[in-house]
């Protein structure tokens, strides 16, 4: 018998015993440890770019640097990344604020400011501002992306002498975040982000996906040109959120490279699956994972190793409930005229493609692949709502899909699904 070990987000993990034979495929792999001396590291980065000017040489002419950051919704931990930046900065007598890249997202409250950046930033009187894409007059209109995407982008990143974006590199909904997904949607206003948004229901701008066949990410590629964006620093973590690899310079070009590295961790073998794709996956969440449109992003990734009618088993404690996937509820079950239903609705304004974008995807998954939530019991009645099948027990679970699939059926073992990602998607493109 194998024993896994399914993270289960603020709560720890389930353990659960599988036949070897049902087996076929566990990326519980081995990950690198965390670098070592990260100050050092961060700096040589932003000194070694992969494209453009080291970040040195362009502080040494600027005389107001704004950092951008992104919000909740990200484990970056802009706390142990930051620190020598802006002493850098500062020792050269430069002013610098931040600014947190909250796209069409909520403000941080105070608890998750202190969580993101922690007390010694916080109290160290460097301004931290906030981006509210609805405040119009916050923004200033750039230009138009060769999709037709007007952009309008906060006017204090267009007033910096030099602006540096800092955030991690990782497997999303629409491709891959960070880079200049810090302009677009991160600084972006409300009716650019859904201008680009409206692209996402194009088949490849999906998990995975880069460009050119993701005209989402290629749009906002453009978009973070025209916004003036000097250079990023990406940043990836093992899966214990411990930083692994670091690369910075001209945004795209290092957010490309980023995901190269990204991909080396991250990426598993399709073809490794003995007999073809799986009839069950299994996988855990993050702590960080408070939300279910956050946490339901497994579907969409693990969509490529399951079999049509398969079934995706997720193990989400979601302590803060449904969230935005709440307005998933009318369009369930997913048939084809309840998805045709939903295309009406985001076409005549009644469902916001901002956040469609987090769980339309999740939607379209289920269509296709049974979904098994398991969560805590006072969360029973949220997934009755929106018709997911949820128990209390990983063990529940399993046993409803070996009743299903019968002795022979092949198991894959996802601890992190949100982040891996089957190889070779954009082999089109290369």
């Amino acid at each position: 018998m194998a024993k896994i070990s399914v993270p289960y987000g603020v709560k720890g993990a389930l353990d659960l015993e599988i036949d070897d034979r049902n087996l076929s495929l566990d990326t519980d792999v081995s990950f690198p440890e965390e670098i070592q001396n990260i100050e050092e590291a961060i700096l040589n980065a932003l000194d070694n770019p992969v494209a453009g000017e080291p970040f040195s040489k362009r502080l040494a002419h600027a005389k107001k640097v704004v950092i951008l950051t992104d919000n909740f919704a990200r484990l970056t931990p802009a706390h142990k990344i930051l620190p020598p930046i802006l002493k850098k900065i500062q020792e050269e007598g430069k002013d610098v604020e931040i600014l947190v890249a909250s796209g069409l997202l909520r403000e941080m409250n105070d608890s998750e400011l202190k969580r993101k950046f922690g007390d010694k930033i916080l109290a160290s009187g460097i301004p931290v501002y906030q981006s509210k894409a609805r405040e119009t007059w916050d923004y200033e209109f750039v230009g138009v992306t060769s999709y037709g995407t007007p952009i309008s982008v906060h006017k204090r990143l267009l007033q910096a002498d030099l602006s540096l974006a800092v955030t991690m590199t990782q497997a999303t909904l629409w491709g891959y975040g960070g880079g200049g997904s810090m302009v677009l949607p991160g600084v972006s206003s409300f009716e650019s982000v859904e201008w680009n948004h409206r692209l996402m229901t194009c088949p490849t701008c999906a998990v995975g996906y880069e460009p050119p066949l993701n005209r989402m990410r290629e749009d906002i590629e453009e978009a973070c040109v025209l916004s003036g964006l000097d250079m990023s620093l990406l940043a990836i973590f093992n899966p214990k959120m411990e930083l692994i690899h670091l690369t910075a310079g001209e945004t795209n070009e290092a957010h490309r490279a980023s995901v190269k590295k990204y991909d080396a961790n991250f990426a598993f073998d399709l073809e490794k699956i003995p007999g073809g794709k799986l009839d069950v996956a299994i996988s855990g969440s993050f702590p960080g994972d408070r939300l279910f449109a956050h946490a339901c992003w497994p579907i969409a990734n693990l969509d490529h190793f399951v079999r049509d009618e398969g079934t995706i088993i997720l193990c989400a404690p979601v302590p803060g409930g449904l969230a935005h996937y709440t307005y998933a509820k009318g369009y369930m079950p997913p048939t084809s005229e309840s998805i045709r239903g939903l295309y009406e609705d985001v076409f005549y304004g009644k469902q916001a493609l901002w956040h469609a974008c987090l769980w339309m995807p999740i939607i379209e998954v289920m269509a296709k692949k049974e979904v098994i939530v398991v969560t805590e019991p006072q969360r029973l009645p949220d997934f009755e709502t929106v018709k997911i099948k949820a128990v209390t027990s990983l063990t529940e679970a399993f046993e409803i899909v070996k009743n299903k699939y019968g002795h022979h059926m092949k198991v894959g073992h996802f601890p992190y699904g949100k982040w891996v990602l089957p190889k070779g998607l954009n082999k089109k493109s290369d």
